[in-house]
């Protein structure tokens, strides 16, 4: 029974006795003349005790009285329910619930608000569907449950509810916590920032049929829901075909061209983040339950986060074709090796900031988490030692430099021309047109044997002459050969060899060594193959065939016959031939062969300082 109760029956049992005991005083007057020998003490120890209980009561009743009031006033009961902040918290949200709506309950924490208690119920419920449409989920076990909490930043008795909107928070007013009076200004403030008051005044005009609920959602949140999709996509598309109609025709008449590049990495991904910037923009106006606007706005956040960083992931390819293009110009090559080392770094910097930012914003304790990987860094040094030492190895390949990119390289492992080095391997284009990967750490530790370094390429070559050439065709096929070099300036000039070198088994020998002067392979093999051509050009003119390998076999009777014919010459004319070859003979020609054309020497050797 409750104390206004147990109070109202006390009062009216002190009524009765008093009246009883006055009834019964009057009658033992009335009696006292004719029983007042045998009853009078009777019917005065009857009053007495009457009159005895009758005080007892009222003095009882009289203390109840007294000391009721401060259990038994409303205001005093309706108190219990902001006493701590989690109890303050909890009558504000648990009695706004379906089946739980209470209104003098639910607005007890906004007693600081001067106003009718319609503004309160006004002000409450705007206040939740605010944290529900932001998806501020509360707890009410992390609340604390202290009369006398003392918030550890400010040192005064207040409770901030979440981080994320600091603007809401409990203050004590005495025994009580309520809610604070800058909390009640910013409420409607809160509201219309997050709701469109279009929209609200669209939805209350909305038919009964609108609002009923279907499968846990009303139903103009569902046709809601599709909109809202369908315009995001619109202005997605909307904002993409600006960037293409109207940017990328301005950038196409730049004299630059990594403004084309600029534009055609950003327009998806940027077009990405309007959209998801739209969805979280304007998603609280579907109004959907706490639960679903907590995992909604989550997941809308980090898709965000990651468009941002997709945005600025593309943009280092463009920033690294802008260094390619600035490095083409010089002659230094350390530069364009610089370029793909900047590109990764950028990259794996991007990912990891990427990584961090996505966790720190979702409440993850991002040092702890450094710091746990702090203390398995030596295991995961011990593991990956062979990384480690890859990418030590490219560091000293980037500071020796055995080669650059696109050089031609000779080592234990590969052939190739390199394409690409990277923090583990190096990358390298065979003659076949594979890519063999070599780990940094071994190249650095090889012998390298680099062919596209070279100032020039030797070629050195037989050229096979028949033994019916005679001695001044030989020496015009050896002076027309020195004429192609000096007539082609992409040999060497200064150092080239070629001389009647020897008598082979089948062959007169020429030995041709000379260099050409071109920056790579192909150029090479495009030079070569002009110089043989005119090699083969030159023999024809000189009337000079070239020997192969041949084998004659002759019948023992008919060789006979004509070793019969063939005159032998006589030992006198042998013994002057010799010394007309020998020291100032009439043959004699130990400087060489020459030829001459009106009276000067025929020579196209290189000079000789």
């Amino acid at each position: 029974m409750s104390p206004i109760v147990t109070l109202k029956y006390s009062t009216m049992l002190s009524f009765f006795l008093l009246a009883n005991s006055q009834k019964y005083s009057n009658r033992i007057r009335q009696k006292a003349s004719s029983t007042r020998n045998k009853k009078i003490k009777k019917g005065s120890y009857r009053a007495v005790c009457l009159v005895l209980l009758s005080m007892f009561t009222l003095i009882f009743t009289g203390k109840s009285s007294i000391a009721q009031p401060s259990l038994t006033d409303s205001t005093t009961q309706f108190n219990t329910f902001v006493s701590s902040p989690q109890k303050s918290v909890h009558s504000f949200i648990h009695w706004q619930q379906k089946g739980h709506v209470i209104p003098e309950r639910y607005i007890q924490p906004f007693a600081l608000f001067n106003g009718e208690q319609a503004d309160k119920k006004q002000l409450a419920q705007q206040l939740l569907k605010v944290l529900d449409a932001r998806g501020l989920l509360v707890v009410y076990s992390e609340i604390p449950d202290t009369p006398n909490y003392i918030d550890s930043l400010s040192g005064l008795p207040q409770y901030i509810l979440f981080n994320d909107l600091p603007e809401v928070y409990l203050r004590k007013v005495g025994s009580e916590w309520l809610f604070s009076e800058s909390t009640i200004e910013q409420i409607p403030v809160l509201y219309r920032a997050t709701f469109s008051s279009t929209l609200e005044a669209f939805i209350d005009r909305l038919p009964p049929v609108a609002k009923t609920e279907w499968m846990g959602l009303y139903v103009w949140q569902v046709f809601g829901l599709f909109v809202w999709i369908l315009l995001a996509l619109v202005i997605r598309n909307l904002f993409e075909r600006i960037l293409t109609q109207y940017l990328s025709g301005w950038a196409k008449k730049t004299r630059i061209e990594w403004d084309d590049l600029l534009l055609e990495s950003v327009q998806k991904p940027l077009g990405l983040v309007v959209l998801i910037s739209f969805l979280l923009l304007s998603y609280t106006n579907l109004q959907f339950g706490v639960s679903i606007n907590l995992y909604l706005s989550k997941v809308l956040s980090i898709s965000l986060s990651v468009a941002v960083f997709w945005v600025i992931y593309n943009l280092i390819d463009v920033f690294a074709e802008y260094l390619t293009h600035v490095t083409g110009r010089t002659e230094n090559s350390l530069d364009d090796q610089l370029v793909p080392l900047i590109r990764k770094t950028l990259r794996v910097f991007i990912v990891v900031l990427g990584v961090i930012v996505i966790l720190q914003n979702n409440g993850y304790n991002v040092a702890s988490l450094i710091a746990g990987l702090g203390i398995g860094g030596l295991a995961v040094a011990l593991a990956a030692k062979d990384t480690l030492a890859n990418f030590f190895g490219s560091i000293t390949i980037f500071v020796d430099r055995p080669f650059r990119m696109g050089d031609w390289i000779k080592t234990s492992a590969a052939e190739g021309t390199v394409e690409e080095v990277g923090f583990r391997s190096t990358r390298i284009r065979t003659f076949y047109n594979s890519v063999v990967s070599v780990p940094n750490s071994s190249l650095a530790n090889s012998e390298i044997d680099n062919l596209g370094m070279r100032e020039f390429r030797r070629l050195k070559t037989i050229l096979n002459l028949t033994y019916d050439t005679s001695p001044e065709q030989m020496e015009a096929f050896v002076e027309g050969i020195k004429a192609i070099v000096k007539a082609n300036s992409n040999f060497r000039q200064d150092y080239y060899e070629i001389h009647f070198h020897a008598f082979g088994a089948h062959s007169l020998d020429v030995l041709v060594y000379v260099f050409f002067s071109v920056p790579d392979w192909s150029t090479e093999l495009q030079q070569r193959h002009n110089f043989l051509l005119e090699i083969l050009r030159l023999a024809k003119a000189l009337q000079v065939e070239f020997a192969f390998p041949t084998q004659t076999l002759h019948i023992d009777s008919h060789i006979q016959g004509e070793l019969a014919e063939k005159p032998s010459p006589s030992a006198d004319s042998l013994i002057h031939q010799i010394k007309s070859f020998g020291p100032n003979g009439e043959d004699a020609k130990p400087e060489g062969f020459k030829l001459y054309d009106k009276g000067s020497e025929v020579n196209y050797g290189p000079k000789k300082p």
